[in-house]
């Protein structure tokens, strides 16, 4: 079987990057051709598809542009022709029997589903974000949940600012939903949405979205390249983006409050840092600034305990996934589709959402029974091994595939 994989970066950048690339690197053990179909850009791995991929863009900066590449790349969000003539050429060469979608809007946008269907290719798309859902794709705006969109009603993310905080990319945002769904563009050409979380799949079914077919499918992780650490070096470890959403100012809030001498380490980098620091200043914590895989690696194995205090609906993050790989338990917010992951008493402790104070007495807890901190460990690398593993994995995307070719 040749299956096409698609995504807007075709590097190590985010969750939704990461499950890509590690289901193409566990398609080709498995004898399948994997093609890839992409943007651009100069952190990309080398593949001899990249002469279709687009020209990169970069949405952040759209005020440093000329008039004419600024209309380049708002006419790519809404409908890019480009993408459908490059992809043309690709099938033409390639000629997938199967096209497994990621993260294509803005960048690439979603006019290649008509290129595949006009190809008779079957279309499969996983879903890493709630885009299918709302023009701000996270459900956010400034920092805080909001699910206001729903019912249709796009033009709420322009009033609130929902996209960068910004007008002119709400409004951009905004016009290419209601495009999109005036079209019924995703609905229509897609034959099967995976979800990684029942969460997410639930909010598709609330927001009363009409799909084709959407199945559950958590990530996977490959546990047997991670050496589990059930030890600790006496300290709690944040590692991710630093975003107010993210909620890392409840755990420098209280993490001198809980009674033991455990400071928090922060691996990870973003807008909000220099807030944080200044939050943090006096405190018992210590930031490490973004990490490569080694040194991340390192972090995670002298951790007591990972901590995700997320204000928003997470998906199914890897930050997760690695920590029970490497033998750690996670405090999670009780949010979105965490409690999916973190098993109280078993793999970790969950806590009231955006609480500080229901942080600090679950930390206290924890301490209190160090003891019990290996077990969990264990159950949570056990939990991985069995649950989250690549050949469970597989067979369910196999079946999934198997019945479109």
């Amino acid at each position: 079987m040749k299956i096409l994989q698609i995504n807007k970066f075709y590097y190590r950048r985010r969750g939704a990057e990461t499950y890509m690339l590690d289901l193409i690197e566990l398609l080709e053990q498995k004898g399948y051709e994997v093609g890839v179909f992409s943007m651009d850009h100069p952190d990309n791995i080398q593949t001899p598809y990249s002469k279709y991929f687009l020209p990169y863009v970069e949405f952040g900066n759209l005020k440093a542009l000329s008039m004419q590449d600024k209309y380049r790349a708002i006419s790519r969000v809404i409908w890019s022709k480009e993408a459908q003539v490059n992809l043309d050429k690709l099938l033409a060469e390639f000629k997938p029997d199967i096209a497994h979608i990621h993260n294509i809007y803005h960048q690439i946008s979603p006019s290649i589903l008509k290129t595949l269907k006009k190809h008779n290719i079957p279309v499969i798309q996983t879903l890493h974000d709630y885009k299918l859902l709302a023009p701000n794709y996270n459900l956010l705006a400034n920092g805080e949940i909001d699910e206001s969109s729903k019912g249709h009603r796009y033009y709420n993310v322009v009033l609130k600012k929902g996209v960068k905080d910004s007008y002119s990319a709400s409004f951009l945002a905004m016009v290419e939903m209601y495009t999109h769904k005036f079209f019924q563009v995703y609905e229509k050409n897609v034959d099967c949405f995976i979800s990684p979380s029942q969460f997410l799949k639930d909010k598709v079914s609330e927001w009363g979205i009409k799909v084709k077919r959407m199945e559950v499918l958590p990530n996977f992780v490959n546990v047997s390249k991670i050496i589990p650490q059930y030890n600790n070096d006496g300290y709690f470890l944040y590692m991710g983006g630093l975003y107010k959403e993210k909620g890392v100012d409840l755990i420098i809030d209280i993490i001198d409050k809980i009674g033991y001498s455990i400071p928090l380490r922060i691996a990870g980098s973003g807008p909000e840092e220099a807030t944080l620091k200044q939050l943090a200043k006096n405190k018992s914590v210590e930031f490490v600034g973004f990490l490569n895989k080694q040194e991340l690696t390192q972090q995670i194995s002298g951790a007591v305990a990972i901590i995700v205090p997320s204000r928003w609906y997470e998906n199914y993050p890897f930050s997760v996934i690695e920590a029970f790989a490497h033998g750690k338990p996670v405090i999670a917010a009780n949010i979105g589709g965490l409690p999916e992951q973190v098993i109280p008493g078993k793999t970790g402790a969950l806590f009231e959402p955006n609480n500080s104070e229901d942080l600090q007495r679950v930390l206290t807890e924890l301490l209190q029974k160090s003891e019990t901190l290996p077990e969990l460990g264990k159950t949570a690398r056990e939990w991985v091994e069995q649950e989250l593993s690549p050949e469970k994995h597989y067979a369910r995307l196999y079946e999934i595939y198997s019945e479109y070719t």
